[in-house]
């Protein structure tokens, strides 16, 4: 049964977004200057959270709300001039957040927390828009450097409106 609501999805977008919320909290803040030593960055990561990984984490789970929200909505499984498959830019018109969305999404869920190694870029899988050795300026104001890709918060924020954009053509 098909279902075009999209509102299970935009509540995961929103949840993935309040990461970001919980991650710049002034609790969060007042953690870090009161027990990061002066020796050591003020900032969340010399707390032991690796915002990075938190924002691959978020990628991906952006990436499954559109995914699942495609499957169930009963949208055409659409093979994508780009890659050769099945993608949610695709599916969902073929934008470029969401090209960097699918690449990104590959990057951190079959691969090492945003390195690219030789099997990410082995030639059965057609990359949207990373490349191997090419530095590649991400719409989200993030960056691939040809070997990993540079994200933080306001890049997660960034593909969360992307995502929520895209499912709000659905409402």
């Amino acid at each position: 049964m098909t279902d075009r609501n999209p509102g299970r999805a935009l509540d995961v977008v929103r949840r993935i977004e309040v990461m970001c919320d919980f991650v710049e909290s002034e609790g969060v803040r007042e953690a870090v200057n009161k027990y990061v030593p002066v020796t050591m960055p003020f900032d969340p990561g010399s707390l032991g959270f690796d915002i990075p990984l938190w924002v691959g984490l978020g990628i991906v789970g952006l990436w499954a709300a559109l995914d699942a929200f495609g499957e169930r909505g009963g949208l055409p499984d659409q093979q994508c001039s780009r890659c050769g498959k099945s993608c949610i830019a695709g599916r969902f018109g073929g934008q470029r957040s969401l090209q960097e969305l699918e690449d990104l999404r590959h990057l951190y869920a079959h691969n090492y927390a945003g390195d690219a190694d030789d099997q990410y870029f082995d030639l059965r899988w057609r990359r949207h828009v990373l490349a191997r050795g090419v530095v590649v300026p991400l719409l989200s104001g993030g960056r691939f450097d040809g070997e990993r890709v540079h994200l933080d918060l306001p890049q997660l924020r960034f593909y969360a409106r992307a995502a929520r954009d895209v499912l709000q053509r659905f409402v």
